[in-house]
C-alpha cells in the first residue's frame, strides 16, 4: 500500500497564469495546449487525493510550500479514551468561557458608583478618540520573503484603478486619504496578492508593513511525482500473495 509521495516542479514555466483561459480546475495554457490545475486553491486533503489517484502527467500551479512530501493516510483514528478526554476538556473550556462575562460583571458591580463612572468615562473617551479622524493617510513598506525591500509592488484601492507603486526602497504613500474599512490590495508578479483594510487609529497617518512570505510564491510547471514507497508486507500478507 502506497503511504507516501512527494511532488516537485523540475522546470518552472514562465507563462502568466492570469492570462490563461479559465477552466473548471484552473486555466488553459495556449502555449503548451494543456490545462494547468490551480493547486493553490486546493486544500491539502484534496491535493493528496488527486495525486494518490492520478497516474498521468499533470501541469499545475503551486505555492512553494506545497512542494514537499505527503502521507496518503495522514489521519489516524482516535481511541475512545482520548476522544472522551477531548470532549470533557472542550466542555470545561466552554464553561470557563461562559463564566468570564459573569465574573467581570460581578467585579464591576462590586465597585462603588464613582469608580464605575470613571470606567464609563474612560470607555467613552477611547471610543471618541477612535473615531476622531474620518480619513487617514496610508504609508508603508513592502518586504519580500527575505525581509528585503520589494520594489515595483502595485498598491491599488480595491474595486478601483487608483493606486501607486513601491519605490526602490519598497516604500509607498497612497495618493489620497482613505476612510475606515477601505481596502488596499498589494500585488507583485510571482506572489499571491495581500490586502490591508483601514481601521480607526489615533493618528491621521497610518504606517504599515506588508511582508510577502516564501509560502506566497507561486511556482508553475509540469509536476513530478516521486518518492513513493510501500509498507513492508508481514508474513501473513506474503502467504496470501502466493495465491494471487
Amino acid at each position: 500500500m502506497k503511504t507516501s509521495f512527494s511532488i516537485s516542479v523540475k522546470k518552472p514555466c514562465s507563462e502568466n497564469f492570469e492570462h490563461f483561459s479559465t477552466t473548471a480546475k484552473g486555466g488553459f495554457c495556449g502555449s503548451c495546449q494543456k490545462e494547468v490545475i490551480d493547486f493553490t486553491a486546493m486544500p491539502e486533503k484534496e491535493l493528496i487525493k488527486h495525486f494518490d489517484k492520478s497516474a498521468g502527467e499533470t501541469c499545475g500551479r503551486f505555492y512553494t510550500s506545497q512542494l514537499k512530501s505527503y502521507r496518503t493516510n495522514p489521519l489516524t483514528k482516535m481511541n475512545g479514551t482520548f476522544f472522551s478526554r477531548s470532549i470533557a476538556l472542550m466542555g470545561f473550556s466552554l464553561l470557563a468561557l461562559c463564566s468570564i462575562p459573569e465574573l467581570q460583571a460581578q467585579e464591576i458591580a462590586s465597585l462603588n458608583p464613582s469608580e464605575q463612572t470613571e470606567i464609563v468615562i474612560a470607555q467613552k473617551l477611547h471610543e471618541a478618540t477612535a473615531i476622531a479622524f474620518e480619513k487617514y493617510t496610508i504609508t508603508g513598506t513592502v518586504l519580500d520573503e527575505e525581509n528585503l525591500p520589494l520594489a515595483g509592488v502595485n498598491v491599488v484601492l480595491k474595486g478601483t484603478a487608483e493606486g501607486v507603486m513601491t519605490d526602490f526602497d519598497g516604500k509607498f504613500e497612497f495618493p489620497r486619504a482613505l476612510e475606515v474599512d477601505e481596502t488596499l490590495v498589494f500585488s507583485h508578479i510571482g506572489y499571491e496578492a495581500k490586502e490591508y483594510t483601514v481601521v480607526a487609529g489615533d493618528s491621521k497617518v497610518i504606517d504599515i508593513t506588508i511582508a510577502f512570505k516564501s509560502s506566497d510564491i507561486f511556482l508553475m510547471g509540469e509536476v513530478v511525482v516521486g518518492g513513493a514507497y510501500k509498507t513492508k508486507r508481514n508474513i501473513f500478507q506474503k502467504f496470501v500473495g502466493l495465491f494471487k
